[in-house]
């Protein structure tokens, strides 16, 4: 997208989220971002097919930020994150399709924006880590720029309304978070236990068998994942993250 279909696109986002002037600068100042490095740098390179987890690294800043109560830092980052979003939405590839691209970025800067995509997207938008990234990872671009411009907005709206929530988590993810708490509880208990087994084992063998401290030095290392193991679902970690809930 040329960038300034990315400041209209980002202007109607700030003004369904509601945001005052100054909030607003801060958002289109991360929608800006991403060309404004292409162009300070000594070579134009491309930014449009970055890796939805790369994306996804960006959106948990602005996440973090925004459970913080940082919104200025949060919508940067918001913003840098729906920038590679709108992005993604138009095909992009060297040679042959580079002139596909370009006629896209052209046509889709003098279409007049969806503007009941954002309000779809938004009505859609879920508080919920897992359905941002479905979002990033089901997002195709496009050679059409009627398409391509409605993707972008849809898409952006999306993950906006995801992020920027105040939504409380379900009474399901709250029961999983008191479990989960109780597992972690169960395995700090458990560690203890293997440290100081593995510890008292390891000295009694160093006294009985010192010739064999390099087997029982390659034994313990291979222990060491049991002592990290929390017990919980990575997966509902990071979904409890996504709330603030640890």
């Amino acid at each position: 997208m040329r960038i300034e279909t990315h400041v209209v696109i980002g202007r109607a986002i700030s003004r369904h989220l509601g945001l005052d002037p100054y909030l607003e600068k801060r958002f289109i100042r991360g929608l800006r971002k991403p060309d404004l490095r292409v162009r300070r740098g000594g070579r134009v390179r491309s930014h449009h097919g970055v890796h939805p987890e790369s994306i996804m690294s960006i959106v948990w800043s602005a996440r973090r930020a925004y459970l913080a109560g940082d919104h200025e830092r949060s919508l940067e980052y918001l913003g840098i994150a729906l920038h590679y979003v709108q992005d993604k939405c138009v095909v992009w590839a060297r040679r042959r399709l580079r002139r596909v691209h370009n006629r896209v970025e052209r046509t889709a800067l003098s279409l007049e924006l969806p503007v009941e995509a954002i309000r779809e997207g938004f009505g859609r938008a879920e508080c919920s880590l897992i359905f941002v990234k479905s979002i990033l990872y089901s997002i195709k671009p496009s050679t059409d720029p009627v398409e391509a411009l409605r993707n972008a907005c849809y898409y952006s709206a999306l993950v906006a309304g995801a992020v920027y929530n105040p939504s409380k988590p379900s009474r399901d993810l709250l029961e999983k978070h008191e479990k989960a708490k109780a597992v972690a509880a169960k395995w700090r208990r458990i560690r203890r236990f293997l440290v100081s087994a593995l510890a008292l084992v390891f000295c009694v063998l160093l006294i009985l068998h010192p010739h064999l401290s390099a087997i029982y030095f390659i034994a313990v290392l291979f222990s060491l994942p049991l002592l990290f193991y929390s017990g919980v679902d990575p997966r509902l970690k990071e979904e409890l993250a996504w709330y603030g809930l640890e």
